[in-house]
């Protein structure tokens, strides 16, 4: 099976509980305004890997990990690769917690049409719903008040108390691949734009850094 993935980055503490390893895949149809990674809605953004091969790159990781955060793009675009990597790395690492995030409102998920059962099965926490930029999210993991955060399992629910505890609007700062600063977390649009003013070069290409 195949998977587009655009990212992967380690240890992220803004995107769940705990440290986590964060996998970004690329390709989404939503394309919402606002949207902190518009340069993934075109799945040609990322590579075409092999699942194990990103479930090996996962396993040789050489820390201490709680979980695994698949964001994108549309990480229910690619249900069932996703489902099939989170249930192989659930075997390898049972201690680890999984979090995926979604524009697809829940019901959409769970109405049984959009493929998403392969996927849904193997996530602890789920936060979906579109980007509304017109609504500032108050929840550690929702970007805009209109995304719902779901314990689909009782360890995602045992871990609730966790998640909701969290700061609001806290971020990583990280290099990507090329050397262009990423910026992982949960942020406002405003509060985006004025980290990205204290951090990058006045002779920085804004082509190199997220939106």
């Amino acid at each position: 099976m195949k998977l587009h993935v655009a990212r992967m980055a380690y240890p992220v503490t803004s995107l769940g509980p705990g440290q986590r390893v964060a996998i970004w895949v690329s390709g989404c149809g939503m394309r919402c305004r606002g949207c902190i990674t518009p340069d993934l809605w075109d799945s040609s953004a990322g590579r075409v890997v092999d699942v194990d091969r990103v479930l090996q790159r996962i396993l040789a990781l050489r820390m201490p990990l709680d979980g695994i955060t698949i964001s994108g793009g549309e990480p229910f675009e690619q249900a069932a690769s996703l489902g099939r990597l989170l249930r192989d790395t659930r075997a390898a690492k049972p201690d680890w917690s999984t979090l995926v995030f979604s524009g697809f409102p829940y019901l959409t998920l769970r109405s049984g049409k959009t493929g998403a059962d392969a996927l849904l099965s193997q996530t602890d926490i789920l936060v979906a719903g579109p980007y509304d930029r017109r609504r500032p999210g108050v929840h550690p993991l929702a970007a805009t008040a209109n995304q719902t955060v779901h314990y689909l399992t009782e360890r995602g629910a045992a871990l609730r108390n966790k998640v909701e505890s969290d700061t609001v609007h806290r971020a990583d700062v990280a290099l990507g691949s090329t050397g262009e600063a990423l910026l992982v977390g949960i942020v406002a649009e405003d509060a985006r734009s004025r980290i990205h003013k204290a951090l990058v070069p006045a002779d920085t290409p804004p082509a190199a850094w997220m939106p």
